[in-house]
Order: C-alpha cells, then structure tokens, then sequence
C-alpha cells in the first residue's frame, strides 16, 4: 500500500521554530485533517511535504507517484483560460492536445463549468469557478497525493458541499490519500478519516481523533453531533485557547504517536 511517513520534523525560519518534532503517517484511501489555531504550522508542513519546503531536519518517505496541491487562493495563469488552466499540468506531462482536451471536458462536466466558462480568463469568473478551475486543475492529474490548504474557506456552503461531494468522488475512484489543512473542525468530520490537533510555539502534533463511521455512512445530524462532542473535548478546547492548560505532545486516543498506527 503506497503510504507517506514522516518522523522527527523540524523546520526553522531563522532563529523561529517553526515545527518541532512532527510525525505522522498517511496511507493511500485515507483523508487526514490537520487542525488547530492560526499560525501554528500548518501550511508549513503541508509545503514540506509538497516539496515546495526543504525542512531543516526530517526523516521522510513517501511511495506516493503523483502529488497534487490546492491552496485557499487559486492562483491561476492570469493569461490562460479556465480550460487551459486545468490542462495546465496534463501539458507538463506530454499528454497530448486532444487528450488534454477530452480529460478537460469531462472535469469540466462534473465541476458544473459549462463551454462558455472554459473560455473565459480568471478576472471573467467568480471566485467560486475560479476554486472549480483549481481543484479541476488539481484532480486532473489524478494524483495519488492530494493536498488541499484551505481552499474552500471562502466559499458559500452549497457550493463547499458540491466540491465535497466531488472529492468524495475521488476518494472512492482512486483511493488517493488526502491531507486537508483546515480551520473549520466541521468540515474536518465531514471529510477526515483521522483528525491531527496541531498547537503553536514551535509548531507539534498534541492529540489525534479517529473517526469510527465510514464517510458514506455518515449524515448531517451526525456530523454536527460529532462537531460538538469534539469541540467540547479537554484537547481541542485548550488547542484552541479556549481553556487553560498543557498538552502533552504526540499523543493519540490510543496512547501511541499522534498520525501512527499502533
């Protein structure tokens, strides 16, 4: 099974501690979600394992062929229409014109972007098609790694709930393995297989939460329900500052090292 690891992590930038310590495991099929205040390192460790980070000190492996990101602005190619932007990374590839463009039909189709939309520039489009060209963009290359840094903060909650369902999509199809940063604890349950708490100064991994109901199986009253009993936890309370106290770091439900297997 093709699967990320990650042991003893640090990163500094400069004389700041930006991470320290961090491990976690991730396995193909599976969605993780990382959560936890501002500023605590998040987006930091999602650009490490991106690639995009050279961490100051890490043992990492990953089996994973192809790996995709999504961040909270889309960051499309100003001078390149929205079909042209999800061909983006097929281009780099060598898949050829018509391939590029019948791939590009079809994920339009289930993006709700319609041929007029394909052939408009980013600044024509709203930032809701602007978020479909960019997750398009990103599941294109059906990737076997997809990392998403909040991209879905900004949008209204029918559109966030159509781009789930999407995603969900890819779960089942190709078992890709997700990482999600998030600060939103709900969609974290919506989503997430294992839920990773992450505190600040430096930034560590404190606690995990293991979500027992398969996705499929899982309603809204469900997931709000989960949402409180979870907020109300001693951990994710002092997580996020709003209770006193310490946590210990790197431990999970099961007493073993936070995003491992016992």
């Amino acid at each position: 099974m093709k699967s990320l690891h990650i042991r003893h992590l640090y990163h500094r930038f400069g004389l700041t501690e930006a991470l320290a310590d961090v491990g976690l495991d991730l396995y193909a099929g599976e969605t993780l979600a990382l959560i936890g205040p501002s500023g605590c390192g998040k987006s930091t460790l999602l650009q490490v394992i991106a690639g995009l980070i050279q961490p100051s000190e890490a043992v990492m492996q990953c089996d994973f062929r192809g790996i995709s990101c999504v961040f909270q602005e889309p960051s499309l190619m100003p001078w390149m229409v929205a079909r042209d932007n999800i061909a983006l990374g097929l281009k780099a590839l060598g898949v050829p014109k018509v391939a590029r463009r019948r791939q590009v039909e079809n994920f339009a189709a289930r993006l709700g972007l319609t041929e007029s939309d394909l052939l408009k520039y980013p600044h024509e489009l709203s930032g809701g098609m602007q978020s479909r060209v960019s997750l398009g963009r990103a599941l294109a290359l059906s990737p076997d790694l997809l990392l998403l840094d909040e991209p879905f903060s900004s949008l209204d909650v029918g559109l966030k709930l159509e781009l789930y369902s999407l995603l969900r999509e890819q779960f089942m199809q190709r078992r890709s393995a997700v990482l999600l940063i998030t600060h939103d604890l709900m969609e974290a349950v919506r989503l997430a297989d294992r839920i990773l708490l992450m505190v600040p100064n430096p930034g560590r991994l404190v606690y995990e939460f293991v979500m027992d109901l398969p996705q499929e199986e899982r309603t809204e009253a469900w997931i709000y329900k989960t949402t409180c009993e979870l907020m109300e936890t001693r951990e994710m309370r002092i997580g996020f500052g709003l209770s006193q106290g310490t946590l210990a770091p790197i431990v999970n439900r099961h007493g073993a090292h936070a995003g491992c297997r016992p």
